[in-house]
Formats: C-alpha cells, sequence, structure tokens
C-alpha cells in the first residue's frame, strides 16, 4: 500500500512540472492534509480515504516576472536581504527598488503611451463633426429662414452633447496637452544673450533675434518656429551692410513677410569703423510762458478791477564733464509784467542771475569746488506810488567768488559748503538810484565783504505730476553781527498737466538788513505752456 502510494505522489509530481515548463511564473506546490486518528472500527473506505494523500495545487506567482533580465531580479531579491550601513544608500535602494517591482507602472504607461497615439485622430474626429454641424445650420438656415433663431436648438443635440463632453473632460484636455511634446531651446548670442522658443506647438510661431559675433556686431534676424516636428527657419533682415553675393532664382516664395526667400545667401559688406569719440559738452534749456487774466463786468456789484499777468522764465545750462573735472554753468531771466484796471502795464518780475561752479573729484561724493554768482535786472525798476527808480542794469549787480566742498551723492542734490566767500555790491549809476538803498556809502560805488556761504540745491518728483525744486543760499559775514546773515530761498512746484502744459507755484523769501529789516516775500501762481530742448 505504501509502495502504491509513493508511485502515485511521484507520478502526480512530474505531470504537474510538464505544466509548470509550460507557465512560466507558475509553480505547483502539494499540500498534504493532516493527519487523522482513525477510530477502532471503521470500514475499508474510510480506511482508504485517510490515508491516501489529499493533494491540492496552489499556483504560486514568481517575484518580479514582469523584468526581463534574471539578473536584475535575483539583485532586487538580494539587496532586499542585505542591511546597508547607511542609511542614505539603504533609503535609495529602497527608493529604485519600489519602481523596479511595481508592475502597474510598467502597463500603466504602456496605456498612456498608446493613448497618446490616438489623440491626433480624435481632434480629426472633433473637427469633423464641428464641420458637420456647421454644414447643417447653414443649411437649416437657408430652408428655414423663419426659425434661425433656434436652429441651435433643433440640429444636432446628440453631437453637440459629445463634443461638449469631449472640451469639458480635465481628463482628454491634460492628454491633449501632453501629447503636443512642446520642447524648449534657447539660442544664444555670442554675448550670451538668451532667447527661449518653443518646438512642436501646434501652431507657427515668430521670433526676433539678434545674431551677434565676439566683436559686437549684431544683424537682426527672424526665426520662424514649424507648427510640426522640431524644425526652424532663419531670415536676415535686408539692406544691413549686405551685398548679393548669388543671384536671384526666378521663383520666390514670401514667408514671414519678408522679401528673402530661403534660398537666397547674403554676406555682410566691409563696414567702416568711424572714430568715437566722448561727448564732454551737454547743453540743454527750459522755456516757460505763463499767463493770469481777472475779468470783471462794469456792473458787478462787489467791485473790483479786472487784470491781467504775464511771466516767461528761461533757464539755459551747459555742463561740461571729463575724468574727475566738472565744469556747470547756468543762466536764467525771469521777466514778468502785470495790468491791473486802468492802469498801465508795469513791470512785476526782472531778474538775470549766471552761475558758474568748477568741481573736481576730491573723495566718493565730495568734490573741491569754486563757485561764481551774479544776480541783477536788466531794465529800470519803479516804484508804484511814486514812480521812483529803485532799480536799473548793474544797479545794483551782486557778486560772489567762494571756494569750498560740494558734496553731490546724487544729480538732483547738491550741497555746498565755502568757508572763505567773497561777496560785491556794485552800482553802476550812483546818480540814478542812491547808494544807501542797498548799504553803500554816499560817493561809492562797491561794497565789499567776506565770510562763510551754504548753498543747498535738491530736485525731486512725487506722484509722477509733481516736481519740486529747492534752492537755498546763506551768507554770514565775518565783519558784521552773525544775526545780520543774508538769506535767499526760492521754491517752484510744477504741477504737470501734460506734455507742454503745467500749473507753477513760485515763492521767494529774501532777508538782508542792507535792503530791508524784515523778511521780503513774493509768490507768484501761472498757468502756462513749458518747453525743454
Amino acid at each position: 500500500m505504501r509502495n502504491l502510494v509513493l508511485v502515485t505522489f511521484i507520478f502526480l509530481l512530474s505531470i504537474n512540472s510538464l505544466f509548470a515548463q509550460k507557465r512560466e511564473h507558475i509553480r505547483v506546490v502539494p499540500k498534504l492534509s493532516h493527519s487523522y486518528v482513525l477510530p477502532l472500527k471503521h470500514n475499508k473506505r474510510d480506511s482508504l480515504y485517510h490515508t491516501r494523500p489529499q493533494l491540492k495545487y496552489i499556483y504560486l506567482r514568481h517575484k518580479n516576472q514582469h523584468i526581463d533580465d534574471p539578473l536584475v531580479r535575483y539583485a532586487l531579491d538580494n539587496l532586499k536581504k542585505e542591511r546597508m550601513k547607511y542609511y542614505e544608500l539603504y533609503k535609495a535602494i529602497n527608493t529604485l527598488s519600489d519602481y523596479a517591482e511595481n508592475e502597474h507602472i510598467k502597463y500603466m504607461l504602456n496605456y498612456v503611451r498608446n493613448y497618446f497615439e490616438t489623440v491626433q485622430a480624435k481632434e480629426e474626429a472633433i473637427r469633423q463633426i464641428e464641420d458637420r454641424i456647421k454644414r447643417d445650420s447653414v443649411d437649416f438656415y437657408k430652408e428655414h429662414p423663419e426659425d434661425s433663431v433656434q436652429y441651435d436648438k433643433l440640429l444636432n443635440q446628440n453631437l453637440k452633447a459629445l463634443l461638449s463632453f469631449m472640451d469639458q473632460d480635465v481628463n482628454y484636455q491634460w492628454l491633449k496637452e501632453k501629447s503636443r511634446d512642446s520642447v524648449q531651446i534657447t539660442l544664444l548670442s555670442a554675448s550670451n544673450r538668451p532667447k527661449n522658443l518653443w518646438l512642436n506647438t501646434g501652431k507657427t510661431q515668430y521670433y526676433r533675434f539678434m545674431a551677434e559675433n565676439f566683436i559686437g556686431d549684431t544683424i537682426g534676424t527672424w526665426v520662424k518656429v514649424m507648427p510640426r516636428g522640431n524644425q526652424l527657419k532663419f531670415f536676415l533682415d535686408e539692406n544691413v551692410y549686405q551685398y548679393q553675393k548669388y543671384s536671384e532664382p526666378k521663383e520666390i516664395v514670401e514667408e514671414c513677410l519678408l522679401e528673402a526667400p530661403d534660398s537666397m545667401y547674403f554676406v555682410l559688406s566691409e563696414m567702416k569703423i568711424g572714430k568715437i569719440t566722448k561727448r564732454r559738452w551737454m547743453y540743454y534749456s527750459d522755456v516757460t510762458f505763463s499767463f493770469g487774466q481777472g475779468f470783471i463786468s462794469s456792473n458787478w456789484a462787489s467791485g473790483g478791477e479786472n487784470s491781467l499777468s504775464i511771466l516767461s522764465d528761461i533757464k539755459y545750462f551747459a555742463t561740461y564733464k571729463k575724468n574727475n573735472t566738472t565744469w556747470e554753468n547756468s543762466i536764467r531771466y525771469r521777466l514778468g509784467a502785470l495790468k491791473s484796471g486802468s492802469e498801465d502795464l508795469s513791470k512785476n518780475e526782472d531778474k538775470l542771475e549766471l552761475q558758474s561752479k568748477l568741481g573736481i573729484k576730491a573723495f566718493k561724493h565730495w568734490n573741491y569746488a569754486t563757485q561764481f554768482d551774479m544776480n541783477t535786472v536788466l531794465f529800470k525798476t519803479k516804484n508804484n506810488p511814486d514812480k521812483e527808480v529803485i532799480a536799473a542794469f548793474l544797479t545794483p549787480g551782486n557778486f560772489t567768488l567762494s571756494l569750498g566742498l560740494d558734496y553731490k551723492p546724487k544729480n538732483n542734490i547738491s550741497l555746498y559748503l565755502s568757508p572763505i566767500a567773497g561777496q560785491w555790491v556794485y552800482m553802476r549809476d550812483t546818480n540814478l538810484v542812491a547808494p544807501s538803498r542797498y548799504g553803500l556809502e554816499t560817493g561809492k560805488k562797491f561794497k565789499s565783504d567776506a565770510g562763510a556761504k551754504i548753498e543747498l540745491k535738491n530736485q525731486h518728483e512725487l506722484f509722477k505730476f509733481l516736481k519740486i525744486d529747492n534752492h537755498l543760499i546763506i551768507f554770514s559775514s565775518y565783519y558784521e553781527q552773525p544775526e545780520k546773515l543774508t538769506l535767499d530761498w526760492r521754491l517752484t512746484l510744477n504741477f504737470k498737466i501734460n506734455y507742454f502744459m503745467q500749473t507753477s507755484v513760485y515763492a521767494n523769501a529774501v532777508y538782508n538788513q542792507n535792503d530791508s529789516k524784515k523778511i521780503q516775500l513774493k509768490q507768484t501762481l501761472n498757468l502756462g505752456v513749458y518747453f525743454r530742448f
């Protein structure tokens, strides 16, 4: 009996081994039933049933059978059993092993790859359905013009529902976007200036690119990106130091709105190199013409007079720069007139200013500087009540020559400190104007003084429409008392309306005990036109 059982068991194993050869990744494992103790009284059937081995076949799948290389499968098994010394290495091995042993990723990517190949067919199907809907709509409109408002509701509802599903399906739109397989490339010139381009985007695109050599010469080019495939076309600009090397073909294909076809070749002609000189002088001028007007009718109950005022402000600047030397020159002239009521036109503004400053670089933002200033009037100025002449050309004329340091951290800020400054007052015509009016002794035409001078200039722009111009001059005499200093403060607010028009507020405060014991104030508000050239 035992021999019979053994022979049967061997025979069954051999048969299963044959089936196992056909199934590469299936293994047959015999499973014996548990031992059973027969009772004292039992029949032949019970004896055969409980003593014969009960074989059950369990099909087990070998691990990593989706990996074709057996060496890789063997390596993965060994790496899982080994204990790595370093945690980083152990973590890296687990990361790669998890990817290699995940057979679902392989099947999923194969499915997505195959699905990408059908995106183009789906796009073509969508276009065909859209064309059919459009043609049906036109035909229906021709046959039933009275129902033209409702033809969208009557025709092709099923097709439109299908198109709406494809258009709103997030997964299809994502696959459609990814199936383009766009590639970004970067074109570099000789100076490493980048230009990023996208290839295979499904549409034709043009990019501007400046081709450059190592000397710095550039020539404009157009880059055409083809809609399909990783293809580019280059076109050179015409008439840019070029001459035609080969004869022009008979047929010219227009591309990119350029007359030069792909089959024409150009070379750069010899370019003459001119002499480059640095501009040392910089000139510019500001001109402003402003006016003000007031009208009151003769029967105006509150009374009053008509008025008219005009003002011109002309500035001219000339600056010379070379290495560490700077020479700044400026001239400014303000002339204004006023007519009020029945009175004659009279002058209310007349001032000529000249300034010249020579500076040499000292350290950081400081310059050694010497400065010359002069101011006077051009025309006779009369006192309105008495019609007395109180000023004329160089009567008086104020001159200042100083030496000091100029702090200039920015182009719009300048702080000039001068411990050595000479000041002169000159009276050209002492018969026309009394010298005592400007602190001169009777019979003398000039007066000299020495002291310290501080001058601050700064300009700022606020809110893109407001420009603030501040100018402060302080002079303290070494011979007179310290409280008898001379102060001249000018503040200009320019409100920009447009490129040519602006509103200006000008305020001038002067304190000079030679002229008056009190502070002199002057303020004007004007609307005018502004030019810079």
